[in-house]
């Protein structure tokens, strides 16, 4: 855990350490750098691991972080928690944050990440009271208008219901941007669309051979992703990257034209969107969970309701005839992305939210929510 000099209001995020995987962890090492307050000390609980030795069983660090937390909350104004929206996540996170809020009296935000479609309908179905008596936060915040409208259908108060976006860092690079570069940037896992994006190109090539797709993650599903470029002798336009991360991935983005990402999955709002908006790259992917809520069909992108390859190939192509449509979009989302979704945008909304909370704590007015800055 960071400590800072406890003066003023302290605030507590609980999230994975910054060096695991995943866009939590990004997002919050993000805010770590960035997250620069006259009025709020921010700390980091790292839950998970609360290392990177990766030593011990899953149970062992829940127990351990439990124990920790337990000391470590009551010097802390406000706990804000980042579960998703499942089994696991519901189970851990509803015991963290009954310790915060029913044991030592908390302020709490519960920041929900991901959202499991099919928890959703148990909890829908079985557990409405429950779940609203375990998560009865100060404030949910939520990536999805859909899921603020599903909580409060459960009994949530929709003042208490907040939505945000994840966010990116944004770099600028002098290198053209070329159409006929595609990127697909996810972990490759089922329902997140990368054997589709191949299938995408490879219908792409035969009227346009110019088309590249780049690969970048890795995950269950690589072997499978390779043996099918070698089968359909794909080699020379599907490259597999690894998984990039800062100037690597950056620089890549700033060279790609189009982004696909025909998922399925039981997306929050993908960083992979986020960071292809901020660099400038239109989009084409689903209208799922809250994606819909970022990218509006014709504007900064595309939204295909099936999973048929050809109509996903029908919009590539369409941009790639179409280039004045493609400057315009690409356009539009470089102003959209460091307008909403750039990491200081981001943080100074958080402020905002924080403070406005904590003003409900404490009932001290702006002047004297004052604390120390990060050393």
């Amino acid at each position: 855990m960071l400590t800072y000099t406890q003066i003023g209001v302290n605030v507590l995020v609980l999230c994975p350490h910054p060096e695991e995987s995943g866009g939590v962890a990004h997002y919050y090492s993000l805010v770590r750098e960035y997250f620069k307050s006259d009025s709020i000390n921010l700390d980091f609980f790292y839950t998970g691991t609360n290392s990177v030795d990766g030593r011990g069983s899953r149970l062992f660090h829940t127990l351990s972080d439990l124990q920790s937390l337990n000391k470590t909350v009551p010097q802390y104004d406000l706990v804000v928690l980042n579960p998703s929206l499942d089994a696991k996540s519901i189970l851990r996170d509803g015991v963290y944050h009954a310790v915060a809020k029913w044991i030592h009296g908390k302020k709490t935000a519960i920041f929900f990440r991901g959202w499991s479609p099919k928890y959703e309908r148990i909890i829908d179905r079985h557990a409405r009271g429950l779940f609203r008596l375990v998560f009865n936060a100060d404030r949910l915040i939520i990536l999805c208008s859909r899921f603020g409208n599903t909580l409060k259908a459960w009994g949530f108060p929709a003042n208490r219901i907040s939505q945000e976006t994840t966010t990116y860092e944004h770099h600028d690079y002098d290198v053209p941007k070329e159409p006929h570069k595609i990127i697909f940037l996810s972990r490759f896992a089922e329902g997140k669309g990368c054997l589709e994006a191949i299938q995408t190109v490879e219908l792409l090539v035969r009227e346009f051979p110019m088309v590249k797709l780049y690969m970048v993650g890795d995950g269950d599903m690589m072997s499978k992703l390779v043996s099918y470029v070698v089968e359909q002798n794909l080699g020379g336009h599907v490259e597999f990257t690894g998984w990039l991360a800062g100037e690597k991935k950056y620089r890549l983005l700033g060279q790609c034209g189009i982004m696909l990402f025909p998922t399925n999955y039981g997306e929050g709002m993908p960083n992979c969107l986020v960071e292809g908006i901020g660099m400038g790259i239109p989009i084409i992917t689903r209208p799922v969970a809250g994606i819909s809520d970022i990218i509006s069909d014709g504007e900064n992108g595309f939204l295909i309701s099936s999973l048929d390859p050809m109509d996903f190939a029908a919009k590539v192509s369409y941009l790639l005839r179409h280039h004045d449509v493609w400057v315009a979009i690409s356009e539009r989302n470089r102003t959209l992305g460091r307008e909403r979704f750039a990491i200081t945008s981001v943080v100074a909304r958080l402020e905002s939210l924080y403070l406005d909370l904590l003003r409900q704590q404490t009932g001290r007015d702006d002047d004297s929510l004052k604390a120390v800055k990060k050393a």
